[in-house]
């Protein structure tokens, strides 16, 4: 039976406390609140803040992913689960978490403050994301319960299955948005003989991209002479999406130094 698509994937975000010090009254800059993120695929959300029995001394400690057994399956395709915590007066934390068993756990320390800022991005195999999900949070110990949900994000184009066969470099376009798309221009940056070239392309002309959907594209009998290429998708950013960062991938030295846009 084919599974059904759900418009939300929901975030469970438990166990928010403060860290009191071992000496002395109060609170201290170095206090953290621990953040366990549940992700799965259920109908509620919400959002539990109290004092964990125990802590990392150490401002903020990531501990590792670990996949949660009993929660409900995130929807199809999701394979991972990226995440940002950012505010005043801290580093950003980054990561990623990859789904196991259906769902995923993380769990951070999170150093107190007001409005640390929760990104978190469900992603397919190929990085595009699918669904995103934003909560700004005070981490200050009180007992609180908060509601988030992600959704579906509005367009992604992600170029990927990449592959030069010496004469063609092409590839395929998803649409992981919730979208159809036309029109969307494309460069592919190749080298012949030592010298940088470059062919574009516009996908979607005689239909549109379908959502969660793709199309096939590239630059035919080019006879690049070696595996240095970039593609680009939707170079002038034409369309708003979750992610620019999605839009490129690149092969050989073309992924550390890439020639200027400016050829094309």
């Amino acid at each position: 039976m084919k599974m059904r698509r759900l418009n939300t994937l929901i975030i469970i975000i438990l166990s928010i406390g403060i860290m009191v010090s071992a000496c002395g009254e109060g609170t201290d800059k170095s206090e953290t609140s621990e953040v366990t993120i549940y992700i799965s695929d259920t109908q509620t959300v919400s959002l539990d803040i109290k004092k964990p029995s125990l802590l990392s001394s150490a401002k903020y400690f990531i501990k590792n992913l670990i996949a949660l057994n009993e929660a409900s399956a995130i929807p199809a395709g999701i394979t991972d689960v990226r995440y940002t915590v950012s505010g005043s007066g801290m580093s950003a934390i980054t990561g990623v978490a990859s789904v196991a068993n259906d769902a995923v756990k993380i769990v951070l320390y999170i150093p107190n403050g007001p409005q640390r800022h929760f990104v978190l991005d469900a992603r397919y195999a190929n990085s595009c994301v699918r669904y995103r999900g934003t909560t700004d949070v005070d981490l200050n110990g009180r007992p609180m319960t908060l509601n988030v949900s992600m959704a579906l994000v509005s367009a992604d184009l992600c170029p990927s299955n990449a592959a030069n066969s010496g004469i063609d470099i092409t590839f395929t376009i998803n649409n992981s948005g919730n979208i159809a798309v036309s029109n969307v221009l494309y460069y592919v940056q190749y080298q012949v003989g030592g010298l940088d070239s470059c062919a574009r392309g516009t996908a979607g002309v005689s239909a549109p991209i379908p959502a969660d959907g793709s199309v096939a594209a590239g630059a035919t009998l080019i006879y690049p002479t070696s595996n240095n290429y970039r593609i680009i998708i939707d170079p002038v950013n034409s369309i708003t999406e979750t992610d620019e960062s999605n839009n490129e991938i690149c092969s050989g030295t073309f992924c550390t130094s890439p020639p200027p846009l400016s050829i094309c």
